[in-house]
Order: structure tokens, then C-alpha cells, then sequence
């Protein structure tokens, strides 16, 4: 039976093959519209996301959960309500450790700054504030020295500029900047407010053609940074003083400080004495002394180590992202630790969400171009089917069932849907080659941005080849359904007298 309506199906498509044509090159043309397409999607993505989690952002990131723009680049966030520190870092640290498909890790901060150089030099840049050994570890190609060094591993204060901020000291100041020139920081934040630091340049990195938000990324030391953030080692808990901490306070009281008569400040002999030359001080250290012991000061503007905004993992397979951000968030709500896993993407800046927002944007378009499809061709199949009444009105006299004409019907729909479908596929591949071999030229900073580089060079994605074919064969069922419906309703004897 089935190698009968094989037969029987192929003849029918041979005696229609104007409808044959037409409604195989419709079903070519979309298939082959869909693997370009979707070949050229998976591409960018898979590009961006290799470059973003290789060089800046790692696999998955752990980040406070009460930080609504979790951007790694810029966040909104860290000016309007303060940078946020990973809560319970060290114990973060430990589970994220203790997961078999992490890799590396490493902390970072960040950071907005304004910066000058000079009466004259200014530009505008984000810091990311990084431990030089652990950063460059992970990130063995997220940075390209093309002038200076990178950070010293010893943490000392320095900066390391982008191509693009140094291009902007350059305009300002009417010549290049050098390694070694002073950049005074200023970073304004509701934690902080308004703080400067002077730090030396160590380097100038490039990140090629990396989009523009990228662009302007500078490494700093992790402590001037977390000094510049405010992430001091006692804004975290309450200041309790010792007992020397009291004696160097001493025992005053608020009337010592502030109570007696006013009008001694007003008369001859306070002025007289008060500028007496007959001062029991007589040295430097003396004068210094009346301050007592200033360790205290030096505590409470102690940084803590521990700060960081991100937790950066990078994994042992990137297809474990969804799998790892999941055991992570279940692990820390199960610990009561405010924090949250993401997956490289919620982090990746502007570029990377561009690419993930177009690309679902063009599989609608390919969703609606599937439904147009599958209404013409399901018009196209009727009008095959009601010119064909008189056949099938003889087959069902001579004995033919219901369930035959289906299958027939079904099985030439399937047969146009798959012969065309695939022909679909290779011209879509033989297109994605020609491309791939001259090359897509990205004229401007919008397509630079969104293609990963001034060249793009598509590659044929077998998800799409994949997702075409099952896509072309529901296409061919569902449209199927309609032509069939109309042909079993119609009686032999009725489709005999219309044929």
C-alpha cells in the first residue's frame, strides 16, 4: 500500500506541475530565506558571545541581588544609588568554587570617571577596578597592550587607558599623553559622593574593533577604586572603639566643650594671650602631638579587600551557563545570601543586547513569513484539490476509503514540502558560502558594532538547517489539513458529477 500511494502521489504532482512549481519555489525560497537568515543570526551571536565571555565578561557573573541594571560596562545603579559590593563575598566565592563545571574566577569593580591630565587633557571613561593576576588569568586575550604595561600583579595605584580615551587626552591636550603622566579621577556617587584620586599610567590597551561602550573601559588598581566607591571596611558594621581608642578620645564631656562664658571670647586678655609668643610647644612634633594618635583615622579609611560588584566565573564548557546560573541561585536562596547568578548576556552591555534583541525580532518576522506560507500554499493545495474532484470522487466509488485519500493528499503535500525544502537548504547554504568567501564590509560604526568587526563572514549553523526542516515539515502537515478536510466532505457521487 504505501509504495501504491508513493506512485499514485508522484503522478498526480507530474500531471499538476504548474501548482508543483509554484508551490515548491514558494516553500524554496522561504527555506532557503530562513537558513541565510538564521545561519547569519547564529553567527553574530556566537561571535559576540565567544569574544564577550573569552575577554570581559566570563560564562556567568554573581552580583548583589539588589542591583536592578546588572550591566558589567555601565549601570546606572552605581551613580543613583551607589555601587553594591557581592554580599558574603568569601562565602559566594566558596559555593561558586565548590561547582565542578567552574573553571576560574575572578573579582571586579566598577567604576565611572571623569579624568584629566593637566590644565587642558580630558576624558571621560569606565573603570573597571581588577586584581592583575587573577583578571589576566582568566582573561589571557581580554587585553592588548600597545603601549606601557598592564597593572603592576602588587596592586600599586595606576591606570591603564583604552586607544579611545588616550585619542581623547590627545585632542584636548594637543599632543599624546605618556606613560608615567599623572590622571587625576573624579568619581560622583551617593555612597561616596564626590571623590579624586591621582594615579600614574601604566599602559594603553586596545580593544580593536570592539563596540563603542567597550571602547572606553580602563583598568585601574582594585584599591583606588574601591577608595573612589566608598567600600571602606567600616561603612559595613558600627565603629567600636577600644579602650586605648577611649583614652586618645580622653574624658570630655559636652560642657568642657561648649559650656562657660561667651564674653571671655571677647575680652582684651584672651586676645592678648591668645597670641602670646610664650608657647609651651616648642617643636614640630609638639604641635603635631595635640592631634593624639591618628591610627583611628587610618582604620576607619581602610578599604575592604573583600568589596568587589562582580563575581566573573568562567566555566569548562559555555553550554553549561543555563545549567550553573540555576544550581547557583538555588544555592545561594538556600544560604540566605543576597545574591544573584546571571548568564553572560544580562551583562554584556549594549552590543551583545542588540544582537539577542534583533535576533528574536527576526525569528518573529520568520514566524509570520511561516504563517503567510502556509496560507498560500494551503490556498494553492485547495484549488489543486477541487479541480481534482472528479478523480477523487472515482477513486472513492471504486472502493478507495476516507484514510487513502488523506494519506494521498498528506503524502504529496509532504512530498513537495521536503523535495523543495531541501533545495531550499542548499541554496541557502551555496549563499552563505559566497559570503563567507568575499566577505561582508561593515562601512559604518552601527554595522561594526553589531557584526563583531569591519569583515563578517557568516557560517552555515546547523541549528538552522535543523530548525528549517522541521519547520518546512509542519508547514507541509498543518498546511495539508484544510485541502483534506474539503476533499473527504464532498460524496462520490457529487465529486464524480463536478469532475
Amino acid at each position: 500500500m504505501p509504495s501504491v500511494l508513493i506512485r499514485i502521489a508522484i503522478r498526480n504532482l507530474r500531471l499538476h506541475l504548474a501548482k508543483t512549481l509554484i508551490i515548491g519555489s514558494l516553500i524554496m525560497l522561504g527555506i532557503a530565506i530562513l537558513v541565510i537568515g538564521n545561519s547569519f543570526m547564529d553567527t553574530i551571536k556566537a561571535g559576540i558571545q565567544k569574544n564577550y565571555t573569552q575577554n570581559y565578561t566570563g560564562d556567568v557573573f554573581v552580583v548583589n541581588n539588589r542591583v536592578e541594571e546588572v550591566s558589567l560596562i555601565f549601570s546606572s545603579d552605581a551613580m543613583s544609588k551607589g555601587p553594591r559590593s557581592v554580599p558574603e563575598y568569601q562565602k559566594v566565592l566558596s559555593i561558586v568554587e565548590s561547582n565542578t563545571k567552574v573553571k576560574e574566577t575572578t573579582g571586579q569593580l566598577n567604576g565611572l570617571s571623569q579624568a584629566k591630565s593637566g590644565e587642558l587633557g580630558e576624558a571621560f571613561m569606565v573603570l573597571f577596578g581588577v586584581n592583575p593576576p587573577s583578571y589576566t588569568n582568566m582573561f589571557p586575550t581580554g587585553v592588548n597592550i600597545i603601549k606601557g604595561s598592564f597593572l603592576d600583579e602588587d596592586g600599586s595605584p595606576g591606570i591603564v587607558i583604552s586607544k579611545t580615551v588616550a585619542d581623547q587626552f590627545a585632542s584636548s591636550l594637543g599632543k599624546d599623553i605618556e606613560i608615567g603622566d599623572m590622571i587625576v579621577l573624579t568619581t560622583i556617587n551617593t555612597v561616596s559622593g564626590t571623590k579624586i584620586r591621582e594615579v600614574p599610567l601604566k599602559g594603553i590597551h586596545d580593544y580593536g574593533d570592539a563596540s563603542f561602550d567597550l571602547q572606553l573601559i580602563s583598568f585601574i588598581d582594585e584599591n583606588t577604586l574601591r577608595i573612589m566607591n566608598g567600600m571602606l571596611a567600616n561603612t559595613a558594621i558600627a565603629l567600636n572603639l577600644s579602650d586605648d581608642e577611649k583614652d586618645i578620645l580622653g574624658n570630655v564631656s559636652e560642657d568642657d566643650l561648649f559650656g562657660g562664658d561667651d564674653s571671655a571670647f571677647f575680652e582684651d586678655d584672651f586676645i592678648t594671650s591668645s597670641t602670646s609668643t610664650n608657647s609651651p610647644l616648642e617643636s614640630d612634633d609638639e604641635y603635631l602631638s595635640v592631634l593624639g594618635d591618628t591610627s583611628g583615622r587610618d582604620i576607619a579609611l581602610e578599604v575592604d579587600p573583600q568589596a568587589w560588584n562582580y563575581l566573573l566565573i568562567k566555566l569548562h564548557n559555555s553550554n553549561d551557563t543555563n545549567k550553573v546560573v540555576s544550581q547557583l541561585n538555588k544555592q545561594f536562596e538556600k544560604e540566605g545570601i543576597e545574591a544573584t547568578a546571571y548568564e553572560w548576556i544580562k551583562g554584556a552591555g549594549l552590543s551583545a543586547q542588540l544582537a539577542n534583541t534583533l535576533s528574536i525580532v527576526f525569528n518573529v518576522l520568520i514566524f509570520v513569513i511561516a504563517i503567510v506560507a502556509v496560507i498560500i500554499i494551503m490556498n494553492t493545495l485547495v484549488i489543486s484539490v477541487s479541480e481534482r474532484f472528479g478523480e477523487i470522487g472515482t477513486m472513492r466509488a471504486i472502493g478507495a476509503k476516507k484514510n487513502f485519500v488523506r494519506q494521498m493528499i498528506t503524502l504529496e503535500t509532504m512530498i513537495i514540502s521536503l523535495t523543495f525544502g531541501l533545495l531550499g537548504v542548499i541554496v541557502g547554504i551555496i549563499v552563505i558560502v559566497i559570503f563567507r568567501i568575499i566577505g561582508i564590509e561593515a562601512t559604518n560604526q552601527f554595522l561594526q558594532l553589531l557584526l563583531g568587526g569591519s569583515i563578517f563572514r557568516p557560517s552555515v549553523s546547523v541549528s538552522a538547517i535543523f530548525s528549517s526542516v522541521i519547520a518546512i515539515t509542519l508547514v507541509g502537515i498543518i498546511a495539508s489539513l484544510y485541502p483534506v478536510s474539503i476533499a473527504l466532505k464532498v460524496s462520490p457521487l457529487e465529486a464524480m458529477n463536478k469532475g
